[in-house]
């Protein structure tokens, strides 16, 4: 099965009331008018111990089975956006995101951003991360030149 990244899809955090509309269902802060964003997969089951990792946080719609991943830490687009990539790349390794991999792995640059955002986790984030972009980068097939 292929899976595209456009399985994953955002509602605006803004338009909602927190406990009326939805409620966290992770240990972590949610900030009302901070989390302006709230991410939904598509047929996807939620990795409780990898958004923890990733200081994201979950919430639950009342009205509705579902549920969507917010950036707990609330600090800006750019590391949301990190977060939320890799935590699709580690949950649908078969997903091939070629800019994410050159960003962390083309300089050390990228692999010290990602172990200042992840603290104590980046290592372990950095070793899932290699694993998956190293199976694919594998697979080279040699053609006999005629």
């Amino acid at each position: 099965m292929s899976l595209q990244k456009k399985e994953m899809y955002f509602v605006d955090a803004n338009e909602l009331i927190y406990g009326e509309d939805f409620d966290v269902v992770t240990d972590t802060p949610f900030i009302e008018g901070e989390v302006e964003r709230l991410y939904g997969l598509d047929n996807h089951k939620i990795n409780y111990s990898l958004i923890q990792k990733l200081n994201l946080g979950v919430v639950k719609n009342k009205y509705y089975d579902e549920y969507y991943i917010y950036n707990a830490v609330c600090d800006n687009i750019k590391n949301e956006s990190i977060r939320l990539g890799i935590y699709y790349q580690i949950t649908h390794p078969e997903f091939d995101d070629k800019a994410l991999d050159s960003w962390i792995f083309g300089s050390t640059d990228g692999v010290d951003y990602i172990l200042d955002l992840f603290g104590s986790h980046g290592v372990c984030v950095l070793s899932w991360l290699n694993d998956i972009f190293s199976k694919k980068k594998g697979n080279v097939l040699a053609f006999n030149p005629r």
